[in-house]
C-alpha cells in the first residue's frame, strides 16, 4: 500500500507510481484549480493569467477580504459562462486523473478543492471513497476522515470542524488515522514559502492525543517546516505536495 496526496491533476507524476506495492492511497485534492509555484490550473484557463497572479499575491498574503471582492470582481460578466467552463474542466480533470489509476485498486478521501458530486460521478470501479471508514490492511487498523478544514476561501472541499470530528469520533482505536490536512500544530501547518499558517485541525490533534493512533498521516500544506512530527507516541507524516515532489509513503516503511 502507498500513500499519496495533493495530486492536483499531476497526470506526469502518476504515470510513474510504482505498481506491485498493493492499493493506492489519495489523501485528497484530486484536482488543480490553482498551482501556486506557476499560475497553471482551471483558474488561469477561465480567468487569465493577470487575474490569478493577483489571486496567487492575495492567497499568499493571506488578505481574504480583497480576494474574496476580487473573484466577486471575475464573476461579475458572464457569470453562467465561466462557471460552466469551471466545471467543465473539473469533470475533464477528474476523468484524466482516474484514467492514469485505472490499474490501481485505489482508497481515496476528499480533499480541500475537492467536488464530492463530481468525484463521485467520475470515479471508476477501481476507486472506493473510504472516507469515515476504517480499512485493515496486514495488521494495520486505517482510518481515514476527510474533507477541507474551513477558511475565508470557502473552497468546494471544506467542511465544519464540528462534521470532521464526528468521523474521528465513529474511527475510535486505530494504528493509523489518514487525513487531508494536519493536525493543528504550528510546525506542520507552517507554510515555508508565505511564513503563515495554513490550516490544521484542532480536533485531530485532540483525537491523537486521546487514542494514540501509532501514525497520522496527511498532505495539504505543500511546503511546511516539519513534513514529520510527533504528538506524544504518534508519528505525524506529511506525503508530500505529489503533483511538484512525486513523492509517495509505502506502508512498509513504516515501523514502530
Amino acid at each position: 500500500m502507498i500513500f499519496i496526496s495533493d495530486v492536483h491533476h499531476g497526470l506526469d507524476s502518476l504515470e510513474n507510481l510504482p505498481s506491485g506495492k498493493g492499493p493506492l492511497v489519495i489523501l485528497g485534492d484530486l484536482i488543480n484549480w490553482i498551482d501556486y509555484r506557476n499560475g497553471d490550473g482551471i483558474a488561469k484557463d477561465v480567468f487569465g493569467e493577470e487575474s490569478v497572479a493577483k489571486l496567487m499575491d492575495l492567497r499568499k498574503k493571506h488578505d481574504f477580504t480583497r480576494r474574496k471582492e476580487l473573484w466577486n470582481e471575475l464573476f461579475s460578466k458572464d457569470r453562467e459562462v465561466k462557471q460552466a467552463k469551471i466545471e467543465e474542466s473539473i469533470y475533464r480533470q477528474y476523468r484524466e486523473v482516474f484514467d492514469k489509476i485505472k490499474n490501481f485498486e485505489v482508497f481515496l478521501i476528499p480533499g480541500n478543492v475537492d467536488s464530492l458530486k463530481i468525484l463521485e460521478e467520475t470515479k471508476t470501479n477501481n476507486v472506493t471513497n473510504i472516507d469515515g471508514e476504517i480499512l485493515d490492511y496486514k495488521g494495520f487498523k486505517i482510518g481515514f476522515a476527510g474533507g477541507g478544514v474551513p477558511t475565508p476561501i470557502n473552497a468546494r472541499g471544506e467542511i465544519p470542524e464540528e462534521e470532521f470530528n464526528s468521523k474521528l469520533e465513529n474511527l475510535g482505536d486505530i494504528d493509523i488515522i489518514c487525513s487531508h490536512a494536519p493536525p493543528y500544530v504550528d510546525e506542520l501547518i507552517t507554510d515555508v514559502i508565505t511564513n503563515k499558517k495554513e490550516q490544521g485541525w484542532n480536533s485531530l490533534k485532540k483525537f491523537i492525543q486521546d487514542k494514540e493512533p501509532k501514525f497520522s498521516i496527511f498532505g495539504d500544506v505543500h511546503q511546511p517546516k516539519a513534513y514529520e512530527w510527533k504528538i506524544g507516541l504518534t508519528k505525524c507524516i506529511n506525503v508530500g505536495y505529489f503533483r511538484s515532489s512525486s513523492n509517495y509513503l509505502d506502508i512498509e516503511t513504516l515501523r514502530i
